[in-house]
């Protein structure tokens, strides 16, 4: 019989076999939230989740974890092995996790405190994170390719316009993001041209020497806190070998996309950050340059045009216009961003 949840949920009666048998325990209740299930098991609460990743990126994430743990950064999630020492079962082409379930709250970034704590726990992560050697070949190592990427993603930005073009009869995003496009499109090939003339090259190499890595979906969702007061930082699902600025860029772009980026705000994520694992000079000449790039204007166009999400049309609108509302808000934030950022100060190109 399939384990029934206190909510009405329902946990696969195949997958409550392939648990038992691959971890060894019973499982009591399983109870769904959002995309998890919290588990009451005969080991106590577990937290399980079916995941899209494939086995190799499963073993990076949990020989991240691991290292991370050695290293005495002990609040991450760690994978439950499985008795044939796998960290996950699977239920035909489904994979499975199994982590300790936590009584927690989401931290929230417009709380200061929060904010505070989740910068330095950061820096911490990043500076635990250094020597890390997967035992795998993995895909998952981009330190040096962020001049590839971008050229790719310049090639999409040429295809996402075509296919606006063709379909902006029909379509109110289409015209939008035809309306606004040549802007954005400029800033891409300009981001472009400035990373190539950074330090990127330097400091890539610096972070491929010291082997960190990034969690890559830094959010205060993925920051709980206990009721012990402990923060544990979860859902390691992007995490990659990566330039550690590329979190701290996230965290930024997070924090200021609803504020107006606000520069004072910006500059207290950096020192907070900077006080901990300091940042160099070059470093923060390369997040300049990461932060111009027009992420948000691509992503939006990946996707509605190639991702196809199941949204209604009028939630790719709104994205759009919330996006466009932003630019120059960003572009006045960038403008000073090389003499107020709170620790260096430097020339622009």
């Amino acid at each position: 019989m399939a384990t029934q949840s206190p909510n009405g949920g329902r946990l696969d009666e195949a997958v409550s076999a392939t648990l038992a048998q691959g971890y060894g325990l019973q499982i009591l209740s399983a109870c769904p939230h959002r995309k998890v299930w919290q588990l009451e098991t005969s080991q106590g609460p577990k937290y399980l989740k079916k995941t899209k990743l494939n086995a190799a990126s499963l073993y990076f994430i949990h020989e991240a974890l691991e290292y991370l743990v050695q290293q005495g950064f002990p609040t991450v999630p760690r994978f439950r092995l499985d008795r044939d020492g796998k960290p996950f079962v699977q239920n035909g082409a489904d994979r499975y996790v199994l982590t300790d379930w936590y009584d927690a709250t989401e931290l929230d970034f417009q709380v200061l405190t929060d904010l505070q704590q989740a910068c330095r726990l950061l820096a911490i992560f990043h500076l635990k994170s250094r020597g890390f050697q997967p035992s795998r070949p993995s895909t998952r190592t981009v330190w040096l390719d962020w001049p590839a990427k971008w050229e790719k993603r310049i090639r999409e930005l040429q295809t996402f316009r075509d296919l606006a073009r063709a379909d902006s009869e029909n379509s109110p995003f289409s015209r939008l993001y035809l309306r606004h496009f040549e802007p954005f499109y400029r800033q891409a090939n300009l981001s472009y041209q400035w990373l190539l003339k950074s330090p990127y090259p330097e400091v890539a190499a610096a972070a491929a020497r010291e082997r960190s890595f990034c969690h890559h979906d830094y959010s205060d969702r993925n920051l709980l806190r206990t009721t012990a007061g402990q923060i544990i930082m979860v859902d390691f699902d992007y995490c990659l070998s990566d330039l550690r600025i590329h979190d701290l860029v996230n965290l930024l772009v997070r924090n200021l996309k609803y504020l107006a980026w606000n520069s004072e705000l910006g500059k207290y994520i950096l020192t907070q950050y900077h006080q901990t694992a300091p940042l160099s000079r070059e470093e923060l000449q390369v997040m300049w340059v990461l932060l111009s790039w027009p992420q948000d204007f691509w992503q939006v166009g990946l996707q509605f045009y190639v991702e196809k999400l199941p949204w209604p049309k009028e939630r790719f609108l709104r994205k759009l216009e919330r996006k466009l509302r932003q630019r120059f808000d960003r572009e006045r934030f960038l403008s000073d961003f090389s003499q107020n950022n709170g620790i260096y100060t430097w020339k622009k190109m």
